[in-house]
């Protein structure tokens, strides 16, 4: 955080309820006026967050999981975009994808396989598409007053607190902006809430059923709600009862995805993320051994 070329920026660190040093390490760098640390009972992400943006005193507001990474130009741009588009409620990036367990990043950022729009629609387009599918990567920088109108993250939503803040931003005629260049990288982790669709999967019912019941919501929105629930829903089933024919497809599409896997990762991190992992000490990770420099697919 400290590494970014734009140093104008206050840090508010919440350390929820955490169970190693996390919040000591913090306050060893609270002799720096930016820095504050917050410390509050485990309440999940999205409480994590609130209460960060109920101290937060800037005109923008960015969020960072702790297992995540910002590459050092990621303020300067993120802010500049919106300095330049007044009328956007919030700018958002993509991510490179960092495989913990391997440390290898992925040659495929963290947007692609949602699809996102390569341009901007206008806001309702945008906002059906959100709609169908959650391309917004949590990298976002939004405007602070945008945020407090709309109260914030739904606290009851962990998982999914995210994509639901998103959608009542643009819902509510909010302008998103994309920010083409990959600014952050994507810690992917074994333990994460959606790395377990039996988790995750009733999260995303629980966002479409509200939607599919809320008045305001018009008859298109309802129909894609309503669709996608269906489709979220039975898969849950599917995943609770599993048959045998349905593992044996899972297994064999488990097969061809690992023996297909090798030509997933670069054999070594583009300039910019190495860049990144050696100022927080990850340099030494096995896939700065190679010599492949090519570009994500977005």
């Amino acid at each position: 955080m400290l590494a970014q070329t734009r140093q104008e920026f206050e840090v508010v660190v919440v350390d929820d309820g955490s169970t190693d040093n996390t919040a000591e390490h913090a306050r060893s760098f609270t002799t720096d006026p930016r820095i504050r640390v917050i410390t509050q009972r485990n309440q999940g992400p999205a409480a994590a967050r609130n209460a960060g943006l109920a101290v937060a005193r800037g005109e923008y507001v960015s969020m960072l999981d702790a297992d995540d990474l910002w590459l050092p130009e990621y303020l300067q741009v993120m802010g500049g975009a919106l300095d330049a588009a007044p009328e956007a409620a919030f700018a958002y990036t993509d991510a490179w994808v960092l495989d913990d367990a391997t440390k290898r990043v992925r040659r495929r950022s963290a947007m692609s396989y949602q699809r996102p729009p390569r341009t901007d629609p206008d806001a309702r387009t945008f906002f059906l598409l959100l709609v169908d599918r959650n391309f917004v990567y949590t990298s976002v920088t939004a405007r602070r007053f945008v945020l407090e109108t709309v109260g914030g993250f739904d606290e009851s939503l962990v998982g999914v607190e995210d994509w639901d803040l998103w959608l009542r931003i643009t819902g509510g005629g909010g302008r998103p902006m994309r920010v083409p260049e990959i600014l952050a990288i994507y810690r992917r982790t074994p333990d994460s809430l959606t790395a377990d669709p039996l988790r995750h999967i009733p999260k995303v019912c629980e966002v479409y059923r509200r939607m599919a019941e809320d008045p305001a919501m018009d008859a298109e929105v309802k129909a894609i709600a309503r669709r996608k629930l269906a489709y979220f829903d039975g898969l849950a089933h599917r995943l609770e009862h599993q048959t045998w024919p349905w593992r044996i497809r899972r297994l064999a599409s488990a097969a061809k995805h690992q023996l297909l896997s090798g030509g997933m990762w670069l054999e070594r991190p583009p300039e910019a993320v190495e860049r990144t992992l050696r100022v927080v000490g990850e340099a030494d990770v096995a896939s700065l051994r190679g010599a492949d420099r090519s570009g994500a697919s977005v």
